[in-house]
C-alpha cells in the first residue's frame, strides 16, 4: 500500500502541473502562440537534451542488449495493439469517419510527453535510458502506420507530410546520437554536459503544463457525454497494459525494464492523435476528447498498475 501512495503522490505533483497549464491557458495568461512555442521548445530542445543526458552513462554490453530487447518487444506489442484497435473498432461499430482516430488512440500512448516524466518521477532517471529504446518502437509505427490509418479514413487525401521529416525528428536524432555516444564511450565536456542536464531537467514540469494547455479546448459536458471516451480509455489504460505485463514477463526478467514497458504502455492517448487527425481530415474533435478523458483517468489507473507491476 505504501508503494501505491508513493506513486500517487508523484502523479499528483504532475497533475498539479497539468492544472497550472490548464488554468493559465484558460485565464489567457498565455496565448496560443506561447502554447505552440512551448511544444516546439520541448520537441526541439528540452526532450532531446533529456535523451542525450540519459545516455551519458557507462557502456556495458548488457545494457545495450537490454535496450535492443526492449525495442524488439515494443515492436511486437505495437503489432498486437494494432490488432486490438482494429478488432475493437469493428466490434463496437465505430463509424468510418472516426475509425482511424479510434485505432490510433488504442494503439499509441503518450509515451514521450507524459510517459517519460511519469517514469522519471516514479522509477528515477535511470528508467529513461530504457524508455528511449521503447520510444523507438513508438516512432517506428506512429509515423508510418499511425499516419496511414488516420489518412485512410480522413478527408484530406491530398494533404501529404514528408515521412522523412516525421522520422528524423529532433527526439529520434537525439536518441541516435545518444546511442552512438553510449556505445563509443564519448562524453560531453563538463560545461556542455551541465547545460544539457539543466535543459533536460525542465522537461517534466513543462511537458505536464503543455498537457494542461491542450485540455483547455474541450467542452466538459460534451466530452463526458460520449461513451467512446470511456471505452477507449479502458482499452488504452487498463486492458493493453495488463496484456503487456503478461506478455513481456515471458521475455523480461529485469524489474526496471518490465516496469518501463508496462507503464509506458499505460499512458493516455498520444497527443499526435489530434495533430494527425487535424492534418489528415480525421475526427479531430473525437481525438481531443480521447486525450482529455484518458489523461484524467490515468491519474487513478497508473498508481494501481505501478503497484501491480512491482
Amino acid at each position: 500500500m505504501t508503494a501505491f501512495f508513493t506513486v500517487a503522490d508523484k502523479l499528483i505533483t504532475l497533475f498539479i502541473y497539468i492544472i497550472i497549464g490548464y488554468a493559465i491557458r484558460r485565464a489567457n495568461v498565455v496565448d496560443s502562440k506561447f502554447e505552440s512555442g512551448l511544444i516546439k521548445f520541448l520537441m526541439s530542445v528540452s526532450l532531446p537534451a533529456l535523451v542525450i543526458n540519459t545516455f551519458q552513462t557507462s557502456y556495458t554490453p548488457e545494457l545495450l542488449k537490454r535496450g535492443a530487447l526492449i525495442y524488439l518487444v515494443s515492436l511486437i506489442i505495437y503489432v498486437f495493439s494494432i490488432i486490438i484497435g482494429v478488432l475493437s473498432g469493428w466490434l463496437l461499430k465505430i463509424d468510418k469517419k472516426s475509425l482511424g482516430v479510434w485505432i490510433f488512440a488504442v494503439v499509441f500512448p503518450n509515451h514521450c510527453f507524459m510517459g517519460w516524466p511519469v517514469m522519471s518521477a516514479v522509477f528515477g532517471e535511470d528508467a529513461l535510458f530504457y524508455a528511449a529504446f521503447a520510444n523507438l518502437g513508438f516512432s517506428t509505427f506512429a509515423y508510418t502506420y499511425g499516419i496511414y490509418i488516420i489518412s485512410k479514413y480522413g478527408e484530406n487525401k491530398d494533404n501529404k507530410m514528408s515521412l522523412k521529416s516525421l522520422i528524423l525528428t529532433p527526439i529520434n536524432v537525439s536518441i541516435l546520437i545518444g546511442i552512438i555516444m553510449f556505445v563509443t564511450g564519448l562524453s560531453l565536456p563538463s560545461s556542455i554536459g551541465n547545460a544539457v542536464s539543466g535543459l533536460g531537467s525542465v522537461t517534466t514540469p513543462l511537458a505536464m503544463i503543455y498537457c494542461g494547455m491542450l485540455l483547455n479546448g474541450n467542452k466538459i459536458l460534451s466530452v463526458f457525454g460520449d461513451w467512446r471516451v470511456y471505452a477507449v480509455s479502458f482499452i488504452r489504460l487498463i486492458f493493453i497494459p495488463v496484456l503487456v505485463f503478461i506478455f513481456a514477463k515471458i521475455f523480461i526478467t529485469d524489474q526496471m525494464v518490465l516496469s518501463v514497458l508496462v507503464i509506458g504502455h499505460s499512458m493516455p492517448v498520444a497527443g499526435f492523435c489530434a495533430l494527425f487527425a487535424g492534418q489528415y481530415g480525421g475526427d479531430a474533435v473525437l481525438a481531443s476528447k480521447f486525450i482529455f478523458v484518458s489523461t484524467l483517468i490515468c491519474i487513478v489507473t497508473i498508481p494501481f498498475l505501478a503497484v501491480f507491476v512491482s
